[in-house]
């Protein structure tokens, strides 16, 4: 699949994003915020998957292509990361896709920018930005020292390590008022608890709220699971067009 690279400026750091050529401009666009290790790369199936939608994946500070500065991996850093790509490319009225980690990034720029949102689609996180504890990057990295896949160097993830702070969204989740999914994986492994889907809908302005689980994955449902996750997927988008077009 053909797709055009970007970059982006956040405060003096270069973002690199992906996006398709070809798109159909009636349907609602999609900004994809990876998870904690991911880069937009990660999601060219994905991309080529949603056909002619346009679809727009960043990757975040020190990941991928991205500049990777020795500070400054705050959760206001990381806004600003879907501030300047969302910026650079005129996005209006379009949804907002997280991952893991990627959520907290998201419900940060959603808390703010929730008049620019058309959905949202949350997957297997709660809605908290979570203070990492010392050791933290040592562990991750001998967790992921046998997967070739990960996109993120162990710098970074020490300046994420001393820079994170517990922040709980769920007093601001009442500014967010566009259509969700949330998308859930039911395995031991996963991110996301009942308790914390509760939250979500009980906080959420959101008159439409689909929650979608996953019986037989944990928390990586992407890789699990990819044909029913992308279903889930285009049913929302779709429902969500159909919206634009009633409108």
């Amino acid at each position: 699949m053909k797709y055009i690279e970007g970059w982006s400026n956040s405060d003096n750091v270069k973002i690199h994003y992906i996006y398709n050529e070809k798109y159909d401009k009636a349907k609602v666009p999609l900004l994809v915020c990876p998870g904690l290790s991911e880069s937009a790369e990660d999601y060219i199936k994905l991309i080529s998957d949603l056909n002619d939608r346009r679809c727009i994946v960043l990757s975040f500070r020190g990941r991928g292509k991205s500049d990777a500065p020795k500070n400054r991996y705050t959760l206001e850093n990381h806004i600003s990361d879907i501030e300047s790509v969302a910026k650079k490319l005129n996005l209006n009225e379009f949804c907002i896709m997280a991952r893991s980690r990627g959520v907290s990034y998201a419900l940060g720029y959603s808390i703010l920018n929730s008049s620019l949102l058309k959905g949202m689609i949350i997957e297997e996180y709660p809605p908290v930005h979570k203070k990492m504890p010392k050791g933290w990057a040592e562990e991750f990295i001998s967790h992921m020292k046998d997967d070739k896949n990960y996109n993120i160097k162990y710098d970074v993830l020490k300046a994420i390590e001393k820079d994170s702070v517990q922040i709980n969204f769920e007093g601001d989740l009442n500014k967010i008022n566009c259509p969700i999914l949330i998308m859930k994986g039911e395995k031991e492994e996963s991110l996301l608890s009942r308790k914390e889907i509760g939250i979500y809908v009980k906080g959420l302005k959101s008159k439409t709220i689909k929650v979608k689980c996953f019986e037989h994955d944990g928390h990586d449902v992407p890789s699990d699971n990819y044909t029913e996750f992308l279903k889930t997927i285009e049913e929302f988008l779709l429902y969500r067009d159909r919206m634009k077009i009633s409108k």
